[in-house]
């Protein structure tokens, strides 16, 4: 089950080209002690690059659920990935400019998010 989550923070602002996104851990998901809270060991990598997200994994974390909304109109976009260490695995969202929010969700709980804007 994915939940909605809204963050007031920083986000990145971009064109169509090949740009990161910042993937940080969602600060209150670290179920049992496991996971990866603190944001230098962040095992998820994201690119967006003409409408497309691309994620990289440095761990095996299982299944990833992903959702991406687009703000203004609540639109969803939602993939589930089998991340192992080394993998990536894309997801088309949008190329319409708008702010955006990713919410990944690991198998064992552990929630990352980013947030992004197409301009």
């Amino acid at each position: 089950m994915l939940s909605t989550i809204i963050f007031f923070q920083p986000t990145v602002s971009f064109g169509s080209s090949s740009n990161p996104v910042p993937i940080k851990p969602y600060p209150s998901t670290n179920p049992n002690g496991t996971g990866h809270r603190n944001p230098d060991s962040v095992p998820i990598q994201c690119y967006y690059s003409n409408g497309e997200l691309t994620f990289t994994f440095s761990a095996d974390l299982g299944t990833v659920d992903c959702e991406v909304v687009r703000l203004s109109d609540e639109t969803v976009y939602e993939a589930t990935f089998y991340a192992t260490n080394g993998g990536s695995d894309s997801l088309y969202v949008s190329t319409a400019p708008d702010d955006y929010e990713i919410t990944l969700t690991c198998a064992d709980g552990t929630i990352y998010y980013g947030e992004y804007t197409i301009e």
